[in-house]
């Protein structure tokens, strides 16, 4: 039987300053903290994976949560098999937020994950 396991969805944020807008996104990505309040997992289904999996393997993923509560920029932080990152990234682009909002209106904030499947 194959388990996936800790799978923590966190306000862990990547950039060091209030605020971060990268040539590749046309939004401005929000620190969790101050004013930011922490987007909330509506729907984080994590599916049994791939039977390719027959070890235990982690991954740690990064992603941000929209505006409107969708999954985008979702990027591998370390990889363990081509199958599983594929599994992982495909996985956390599905998930459903609450977003993160700034003087109470929504805004993309970055977190981070990681997943883990245990033979």
């Amino acid at each position: 039987m194959r388990t996936v396991t800790g799978v923590v969805v966190l306000a862990t944020v990547l950039f060091a300053g209030a605020q971060n807008q990268t040539a590749q996104t046309k939004y401005t990505v929000y620190e969790v903290r101050g004013d930011v309040k922490a987007p909330r997992p509506i729907s984080t289904v994590v599916p049994a994976p791939p039977d390719s999996v027959n070890r235990h393997l982690k991954v740690k993923i990064s992603f941000v949560v929209m505006p409107d509560g969708s999954v985008a920029d979702v990027k591998l932080l370390n990889r363990s098999t081509p199958e599983f990152d594929k599994y992982a990234v495909d996985a956390v682009s599905k998930w459903k937020f609450e977003p993160a909002t700034k003087d109470g209106a929504p805004v993309a904030a970055r977190l981070e994950t990681e997943m883990q499947s245990h033979k």
